[in-house]
């Protein structure tokens, strides 16, 4: 049984925030994309709350946490890592029920 030292930057709570964040910062370059994308006469909120719209982005923005996740597996940081897959996961039910629901 090999025993190893804790590393820095390993707990789960630091995966929870990390996987928060970088979706949200996703969302807010897809916004701002969008924002760019648009014609002249057509409102921002009115496409974000179209159709389908909301669900896209969120699991557009969920798949970032891969990179997050991967690199804390590489590194050896498997709490991190285990926090970051529990926040993917609650927001990929989200995507789903809003999937179903809107």
């Amino acid at each position: 049984m090999e025993i190893r030292g804790g590393k820095s930057w390993d707990n789960v709570w630091l995966g929870v925030r990390i996987g928060l964040l970088v979706p949200l910062v996703a969302l807010a370059i897809m916004v701002i994309v969008v924002y760019f994308w648009q014609a002249d006469g057509e409102h921002l909120l009115n496409y974000l709350f179209g159709e389908g719209i909301p669900s896209r982005m969120l699991s557009l923005a969920t798949l970032c946490n891969l990179i997050p996740f991967l690199m804390a597996v590489y590194t050896d940081r498997y709490y991190t890592s285990r926090g970051l897959l529990g926040v993917t996961i609650l927001l990929a039910i989200l995507t789903a029920a809003l999937r179903l629901l809107l």
